[in-house]
């Protein structure tokens, strides 16, 4: 039976005892509502008979825990993930080579997160991507196998975790490394930048349509790319894209300009398109291996960066045109941000808002 009671310095302690348990389980949370939670949690295993590995002592015999390795991998042999996401927990596997579900506790967690800060120096957006990932699979596996893992202990961090505290600060300097913040990228194509980029790109040609296409339905590079004839409907003006980088289908609504550009486009390389299999640009040969789609968007990126050097447009990427033709949505339609996400396929608003940065100018010629 669980109970919490709380601490001199502020803290909540969580005891469970239980004649499954060797010993009295104590447990140590910031808030009340955590260590109630967890206490539910391990008190409904406990009346199913199940006691959580990490709970037991030490004892002869094959061991009831899971290595970090077997869980990613069980993970990604059950779920359909975006490869971004395989990729990610890849890295992450070869970072914490080692571990097991018998160690995984919240000092573990918080060990993990001060290690990609003074050891990795890595980026806070980089830092919550590995969590969450890591985070997902660990949630499934606490839903699949609860005696493998008693919870996930990525969900008990603070909010604001992947923050560089004073202490990781002082440390990172210490050891010649770079304090790494947070910044959100506000660039724009302002109307001459648009217009000289166009006028680099030759009339007609596929990089001008693929140009034009991100601009107007704030579709990844690789959405873009991978577009085969199929997928498009002019008769709905959408264009059907599956299994995103969310893991996730979504219809990208197509603007008056761009239904016309890809009509124009489609009829004109109709033979090339066929004799592609499909696909509507020729940048990809079909091959959907890792290697390949990293090579290509390499390959496209670099392109393109040439294009915007050649226009004398500095200080900008292809990926910057996801984040202006979503900024476009906002200052060209009425549309709520629930709805702007259905057509980026932003699963959390809050990043969404993070491209809905507006122009000055354009703010201060609505007010009186």
């Amino acid at each position: 039976m669980a109970s919490i009671k709380t601490t001199p310095s502020g803290t909540f302690q969580l005891s469970v005892k239980n004649k499954l348990l060797p010993k009295t389980f104590w447990a140590t949370f910031d808030t009340f509502e955590e260590a109630k939670r967890y206490g539910q949690q391990l008190d409904g295993l406990l009346a199913q008979g199940i006691v959580p590995a990490s709970l037991l002592e030490p004892r002869k015999g094959p061991s009831t825990s899971w290595s970090l390795k077997r869980c990613i991998a069980e993970y990604v042999r059950a779920n359909t993930l975006p490869v971004s996401e395989t990729k990610l927990l890849g890295t992450i596997e070869n970072q914490m080579l080692g571990v097991t579900s018998a160690n995984m506790n919240f000092e573990w967690a918080e060990s993990w997160i001060r290690t990609m800060k003074r050891q990795l120096n890595l980026a806070p957006s980089t830092i919550r991507h590995r969590h969450g990932a890591l985070a997902r699979c660990l949630d499934w596996i606490l839903r699949t196998r609860p005696e493998i893992l008693a919870q996930n202990p990525l969900r008990l961090l603070k909010r604001g975790f992947a923050a560089y505290s004073v202490d990781d600060e002082r440390h990172v300097l210490a050891n010649g490394g770079t304090v790494k913040v947070d910044t959100e990228r506000d660039r724009r194509l302002d109307p001459e930048e648009e217009e000289r980029v166009l006028a680099v790109l030759a009339d007609a040609s596929p990089e001008r349509t693929f140009f034009i296409l991100a601009l107007e339905t704030a579709m990844r590079m690789r959405e873009c790319y991978t577009l085969l004839v199929g997928q498009v409907s002019t008769k709905k003006r959408t264009i059907h894209l599956e299994r995103t980088k969310n893991g996730d289908d979504r219809q990208v609504p197509l603007s008056t300009p761009a239904l016309a550009l890809l009509a124009e486009y489609m009829s004109a390389n109709a033979d090339h398109i066929a004799k592609r299999e499909g696909r509507l640009f020729p940048f990809w040969s079909g091959d959907a291996s890792v290697y390949v789609l990293d090579a290509t968007t390499a390959d496209l990126s670099a392109k393109f960066k040439a294009h915007f050097t050649a226009a004398k447009v500095e200080d900008f990427g292809f990926h910057d045109l996801r984040h202006e033709a979503t900024c476009r949505l906002y200052e060209k339609t009425t549309l709520s941000d629930v709805l702007i996400a259905k057509i980026t396929g932003h699963r959390d608003l809050r990043m969404l808002k993070r491209y809905a940065s507006l122009r000055g100018s354009d703010l201060a010629a609505r007010l009186w």
